[in-house]
């Protein structure tokens, strides 16, 4: 009894198997008197509907200089063509299938701020998805090289904003309407940039009186770790190294060509620095603007360290004002100028003084206690020209690391603020 039943059941099941000749004749049957340069809407007044997405595949390159970004991404166009509707129970079940876009009507869309050049996307040896309800689905990828607005204000710790526009060329918004199920891009094949993370991602629609249009924009942040690296953190360095010119012994000699290769070497950071930006006024980076104050405040100190020398070899005949004179005084602590302290002659031993001397001696160390007290006075307001030098290197050390400190914490501050 069970076993009649299994072979009636056997006997009424469908089982469709599709075979080459199912496909060949649904394609002859779709394409036959089909006229690609229709559009695919019955009511011919009234707009196709194309539901667009993006696919984000990599971040390719983005060029601050020339303003050029470039990303690899995969175009998703999906409409209905109500001439491509078939039942699949008349091919024995088959319900999708690929044709050419050559053969068919498909969207003309160009990349509206390309950089390069305007050209449709996708190419005549890519094929569109059909399935047996009229939905089509034709997805072009390639690498979109478009057009961005760079503020470098931050740099190395800037976000830029930058989109692709897609237009539907020769539609009028009464042709084609564009929508976008997905309010952002999606990501299925993403690979990580190692120089810039997506941070965010939108989709916006937007139609004029000639076209309608797509817009993806793609909101992105700098990784600023290398530029931290190589160029923030030697810029500071360098900055603190140029104070070190004014603990330079003067008689090295190695002053000023200490002082010239400092500020030579920030001079190329300037350059490297500039290389890599946008020529452009407005905005300016502030990196930029640190690095002018760096160079500025190299080249003054080269300035000081040659005015310096020359008063540190200033002849001594020459005399030094008194107010020069105790203020340097009073910042290089002196008592009296180093090597102008008068030392008493003592023999090598007490004995070969007389006893005659010792008196002398004593009496005048009794009789003449205001003389010598006026002499060490006298002593003390000697100040020659390399005091004064040793005062204006202490004087300028102070300055120029008060200046490092307060632009290089001004710079962090601003960043932090961002």
């Amino acid at each position: 009894m069970w076993s009649k039943v299994l072979v009636l059941f056997c006997m009424v099941l469908a089982v469709y198997g599709q075979t080459m000749n199912d496909s060949t004749r649904l394609i002859q049957d779709l394409l036959n008197g089909y006229d690609k340069m229709v559009r695919p809407i019955a009511d011919q007044s009234q707009p196709v509907s194309l539901n667009i997405s993006m696919d984000l595949v990599a971040i390719q390159e983005f060029d601050e200089v020339l303003e050029k970004f470039s990303v690899v991404a995969i175009i998703y166009i999906t409409w209905i063509d109500p001439r491509m509707m078939w039942n699949p129970l008349n091919y024995n079940g088959l319900y999708t299938i690929t044709i050419p876009v050559t053969n068919l009507w498909t969207p003309t869309l160009v990349v509206g701020n390309s950089f390069d050049k305007i050209e449709p996307i996708g190419g005549d040896w890519m094929t569109a998805r059909y399935y047996a309800n009229g939905v089509s689905v034709y997805s072009p990828g390639n690498v979109f090289q478009t057009t961005c607005s760079v503020d470098v204000t931050y740099y190395p710790f800037d976000t830029q904003s930058c989109k692709v526009m897609l237009i539907p060329v020769g539609s009028l918004p009464s042709e084609i309407k564009i929508f976008s199920s997905s309010d952002t891009i999606l990501k299925s094949f993403f690979s990580e940039n190692g120089e810039w993370e997506v941070i965010s991602t939108s989709v916006a629609v937007a139609e004029t009186d000639i076209f309608a249009l797509i817009q993806f924009n793609i909101k992105m942040k700098r990784r600023p770790t290398f530029f931290l690296v190589n160029v923030i953190l030697p810029i500071i360095f360098m900055g603190f190294l140029n104070i070190l010119v004014f603990l330079l012994p003067a008689e090295s000699g190695e002053r000023i060509s200490f002082a010239i290769t400092v500020l030579l070497a920030i001079a190329v950071f300037l350059t490297l620095v500039g290389d890599n930006l946008p020529k452009t006024s407005k905005p300016m980076s502030l990196i930029c603007y640190l690095l002018l104050v760096n160079l500025s405040l190299s080249t003054f100190i080269c300035i000081i360290t040659i005015l310096n020398l020359r008063l540190y070899h200033k002849p001594e005949s020459k005399p030094v004002p008194r107010l020069l004179a105790a203020i340097a005084r009073k910042l290089n602590c002196m008592s009296a100028p180093a090597g102008n302290a008068i030392q008493p002659y003592l023999p090598d031993s007490i004995n070969e003084i007389s006893n005659t001397e010792k008196e002398n001696v004593s009496f005048t160390m009794k009789k003449e206690p205001n003389q010598m007290s006026t002499s060490k006075e006298e002593i003390a307001t000697v100040v020659d020209w390399k005091d004064i030098s040793r005062m204006v290197d202490k004087v300028m050390c102070v300055f120029s690391l008060l200046w490092i400190f307060i632009s290089s914490t001004s710079f962090i501050a601003i960043i932090a603020e961002k």
